[in-house]
């Protein structure tokens, strides 16, 4: 079975790593706080060449410290761009804000000609986002929050080691956000990070993260668990590894990509805390693989790119900028493709099949008006992606390229 989701990024390193933390005694004593989180930080103040570097439990807690930092508070408007997930909206409204979307390009990145609309007195805080990788119009987005006075914060959950202009994004606003969730370009089941080279700003960030608690054991725990439980129920899903993966759902034994509370846009008790040190030092791995992994991404990418052409299918415009997380395909039906697909073996992705994903959230309490944004909403109702993490090999990348080829309605 070849995989978009499901902990793309995991290596036998990280399991041994994770396996050591959940059955050796002595690694229990630093399951949550050690070294290991410094190290991290210290890596990514180095990469990026920022002053200021500090991780959290998750991008989106590092998202809602962000904004706080900025001065968001009741009644202040953030603007992010619609074709986003449910956690950017409840970072802005728990820090106090108000989520106004835009909407996007064809591209699935921000539209400077709708931002310039939506702007009022109330407008704070600008979110660029890089969708799967591929960084947004930063030039004209930049110029817009220069013109109106406001602070930026770039989104990039997707594009970690990507460049605009060989500057790295995260680099260009006042405030660099990062996930190292499940399905991102570094994979610690949870984390998060914010970069910045503003003084002031940085000092504020390490006291409200100072001031975090302790992530739970019970959590911590969980998201660990993932690492053995993925490395069964992948190889073996379609004799048993799915319906494994599910009782352990089912159980609550795996921890969440997103609980839902969340997407009832309520908050959760166990989260916001700090990074967890176990989590850390399974991030720090991947990191040092990162540009290998992109590089990677980028090359079956263009295999997409040359080999794909059912006349069905919309591919992405070409980019040699992106680091192509996911390689996004517009199609008229998207269901049955994934449906399809799943039956030669192939689980594509179904990142964003709503306006404001996931699709079973309440969308009234993200803030998003229907018909305020309608290319994202067209484009959601059409979106699939293919994979490009480590795993996918040239061998799978012809079949996943065969399959769209033959694919028809």
């Amino acid at each position: 079975m070849i995989f978009t989701g499901f902990l793309p990024n995991a290596t036998t390193k990280d399991l041994f790593k994770s396996l050591a933390f959940l059955l050796l005694p002595w690694k229990w004593f630093c399951l949550r706080k050690g070294k290991e989180n410094k190290r991290v930080e210290e890596w990514l103040r180095t990469y990026f060449n920022v002053s200021h570097v500090s991780t959290f439990d998750s991008g989106r807690t590092a998202l809602q410290k962000g904004l706080e930092v900025l001065g968001v508070k009741e009644g202040d408007e953030v603007l992010v761009q619609a074709y986003t997930c449910m956690v950017v909206s409840n970072a802005i409204k728990w820090a106090g804000g108000t989520p106004v979307y835009i909407d996007v390009k064809d591209d699935l990145n921000m539209n400077p000609r709708d931002l310039e609309k939506k702007i009022t007195e109330k407008t704070k805080v600008l979110i660029i986002q890089h969708t799967f990788g591929k960084p947004a119009d930063l030039e004209a987005l930049l110029a817009i929050a220069k013109k109106h006075n406001l602070k930026v914060i770039e989104d990039c959950a997707h594009s970690l080691g990507a460049k605009h202009k060989e500057k790295l994004v995260g680099t260009h606003g006042d405030i660099g956000m990062f996930s190292f969730g499940t399905d991102k370009v570094v994979s610690a089941m949870r984390g998060g990070a914010l970069i910045t080279s503003d003084e002031n700003t940085g000092k504020k960030i390490e006291k409200i993260q100072h001031d975090l608690p302790t992530p739970r054991v019970v959590k911590t725990i969980q998201y660990l668990i993932a690492f053995p439980a993925f490395a069964i129920g992948k190889p073996l899903y379609r004799v048993g590894g799915r319906h494994f993966l599910g009782v352990l759902k089912k159980l609550n034994i795996l921890g969440r990509i997103m609980y839902d509370a969340e997407k009832r846009g309520e908050q959760i008790s166990f989260y916001p805390s700090q990074f967890a040190n176990s989590f850390a030092s399974i991030l720090r791995g991947q990191l040092e693989e990162m540009e290998n992994t992109n590089k990677h991404r980028q090359k079956i990418a263009k295999l997409y790119d040359e080999k794909i052409t059912n006349k069905l299918i919309t591919l992405p415009e070409k980019s040699s900028d992106s680091i192509y997380l996911r390689y996004p395909l517009s199609v008229e039906n998207p269901i049955h493709m994934i449906i399809q697909a799943k039956k030669h073996g192939i689980m594509l992705g179904n990142w964003y099949n709503a306006v404001v994903a996931p699709g079973d959230c309440n969308i009234e309490m993200s803030g998003y008006i229907k018909g305020t944004c309608p290319n994202a909403e067209k484009l959601s109702a059409q979106s699939v992606n293919l994979p490009t993490n480590r795993h996918i090999d040239i061998k799978q990348a012809q079949k996943i390229i065969d399959f769209v080829n033959s694919y028809e309605h």
